[in-house]
């Protein structure tokens, strides 16, 4: 199944400097950085601000363990995986409501961040870069946004050139992983959505 091969590689990258312990205060203001927009590899980025996508199709998902976050997920389209046995604290896998065994699927993490990589935005992005090409996966858009605490990498299955995957992840007092996987077909749908879910990010709350 092409999700499992995905998730599975995929979800090795996240723990390396992160564990399954702490909590994450929301009203813990973030530390002053000179805003900065860097890009690499980059072809083809998602609209990070601006988008004209109809967030009302999007619905807010809350996590309270470790690190309590919400994201926007299509909910309306996917229901959680909760049969599956790898599942751990904090993370959550979504497959179609109509057709669970479809490649496409939704995948959120919390983790927890040591202390010395606080706010490391550039130390996570590079080194899940290089362990997702030492896993051989292709790249084809990879940016990090350190103002704004969260980078983006896009790529492919290079056996499965249609299947594609794309990770955002938000470096804050802890680290929250959003991993889509969806058919290439696709592509323009997954790109407004995921332009619409790093509008609002993951502050924590129900609105």
């Amino acid at each position: 199944m092409f999700s499992r091969i995905v998730i599975i590689v995929l979800a090795g990258f996240v723990f390396a400097g992160c564990d399954q312990r702490g909590k994450y205060d929301p009203g813990q203001k973030d530390t002053p950085r000179k805003a900065a927009n860097k890009t690499d590899s980059t072809i083809h980025q998602v609209k990070k601000v601006e988008t004209g996508f109809n967030e009302k199709e999007l619905q807010l998902f809350c996590n309270i363990e470790i690190a309590p976050y919400c994201v926007l997920l299509p909910l309306t389209e996917f229901k959680e995986d909760r049969a599956d046995a790898s599942v751990v604290k904090a993370q959550h896998k979504f497959v179609l409501k109509q057709d669970p065994a479809n490649f496409t699927s939704i995948e959120v993490q919390a983790f927890t961040i040591d202390k010395k990589n606080y706010y490391n935005a550039q130390l996570f992005y590079k080194r899940d870069k290089r362990d997702i090409e030492e896993g051989g996966l292709g790249i084809d858009t990879a940016y990090i946004n350190e103002a704004n605490h969260f980078y983006v990498i896009k790529g492919y299955l290079p056996n499965y050139m249609n299947m594609k995957f794309m990770q955002v992840n938000w470096i804050l007092e802890d680290r929250i992983a959003v991993y889509f996987n969806y058919d290439e077909k696709e592509e323009a749908l997954w790109q407004e959505r995921i332009a619409a879910i790093i509008k609002r990010g993951v502050a924590y709350s129900d609105r």
